[in-house]
């Protein structure tokens, strides 16, 4: 079982699997934000890199 939603960065669809943490949070709760995983490693990353620059 799966839900199709949209990349709240990137406006592509993908698809959430059962057992992920992601489609546990849609059950949940209707009004989340949902990253793809390309996005989700570049907010990451930006974060990361942020917080080291900062020193």
């Amino acid at each position: 079982m799966h839900y199709e939603v949209k990349c709240t960065s990137c406006k592509i669809s993908f698809k959430l699997y059962e057992g992920e943490e992601q489609y546990k949070q849609l059950k949940e709760r209707k009004s989340r934000l949902f990253y793809c995983e390309d996005c989700k490693h570049k907010i990451r990353f930006d974060a990361i890199r942020n917080f080291f620059s900062s020193y």
